[in-house]
């Protein structure tokens, strides 16, 4: 594993309100460097590892035109780079990825390519294909490696019913990348929990799973250098049992606006390791943390396995 991933130091911060900033796990900052084709062993089936190097191609600067089974490619977009604060550059990326065996583990072998892109010859400006594994190795330490929707459902038949407190802290991570390009009003937004939510010294809701954001606000760039914008509101967490245990909590989204030279209001403090804004657009990174909340008191019932040793009998 090369430094740039063992040196990921972008602390990400975001919370409900701008005066109770909690710090959260590290996250890879992209910088070009290496060599133009870098081959990895990632221990995760190949679905996963395709998501993943999607994310992390585009967290590079890349829009995609390509992401079947075993190929995810793209060319860098001068857009795109801008909003990112990377180098510009005219560089493609290009992965190809196959299921194998190594050291008696399935998982997925990735070969990254950084080139120029349509048919122009020579090296690239810049290289980003270590950037792209690091980033996606980093993606898989912090994200859940299950489909959350696709679980089975768990009924707790000799579960013990526990009352959350209204506005009980739910720390989210954005399940992929997107640019504001991809969130159009109406849209569902995957997250997902960052960690177990704990409520005396039970687990309430595990790790891992999915919380729905939708789009409820969304506009383009507009004239005269006037940023997008757009509004994710969180909707609910699902429970191992197919509950839907509803949250609350805003993201304000926007651009800069090129003219003033000034972000637009936004309702939760949030670190560029997160969201980036540094052009008219802006930019949800994949592995990137939130905050929401419970919204209202609720009660749920949890299983005796996630109880406390001593309450389970």
């Amino acid at each position: 594993m090369s430094m740039a991933l063992i040196e990921c130091l972008a602390i990400l911060c975001a919370v409900i309100s701008a005066d109770a900033a909690t710090p959260s796990c590290e996250l890879q900052k992209i910088s070009p460097g290496g060599d133009a084709v870098v081959t990895w062993f990632l221990p995760i089936p190949l679905p996963k590892a395709r998501e993943v190097i999607a994310d992390a191609m585009q967290a590079t600067g890349v829009l995609l035109f390509k992401n079947t089974e075993r190929s995810v490619e793209g060319e860098r977009a001068v857009e795109r780079i801008t909003v990112l604060g990377l180098p510009r550059g005219d560089e493609a990326i290009h992965a190809e990825l196959a299921p194998v065996m190594q050291d008696g583990k399935a998982g997925t072998q990735v070969r990254v390519e950084t080139l120029r892109r349509g048919s122009k010859k020579g090296a690239p400006k810049h290289v980003w294909s270590a950037a792209v594994l690091d980033q996606a190795a980093c993606l898989v330490s912090l994200l859940s490696l299950a489909d959350p929707p696709r679980r089975p459902e768990v009924s707790p038949l000799d579960g013990v019913e526990i009352p959350i407190a209204d506005s009980t802290s739910v720390p989210v991570r954005s399940q992929h990348f997107f640019f504001n390009t991809d969130l159009k009003t109406g849209k569902s937004v995957p997250f997902e929990t960052a960690e177990n939510v704990v409520v005396n010294d039970s687990i309430v809701i595990p790790s891992g799973s999915l919380v729905t954001a939708s789009v409820e606000e969304s506009s383009d760039i507009g004239e005269f250098g006037r940023g997008a914008g757009g509004q994710l509101r969180f909707k609910y967490v699902l429970l191992p049992d197919g509950t839907r245990l509803p949250l609350r909590g805003i993201v304000d989204l926007r651009g800069k606006n090129v003219n003033k030279g000034v972000l637009a209001a936004i309702a939760v403090t949030i670190s560029t390791a997160a969201l980036s804004t540094t052009g008219t657009g802006f930019a949800i990174h994949a592995g990137g943390l939130f905050r929401a909340e419970i919204d209202g008191e609720q009660k749920i019932r949890v299983s005796r396995a996630a109880l406390p040793m001593k309450d389970q009998n």
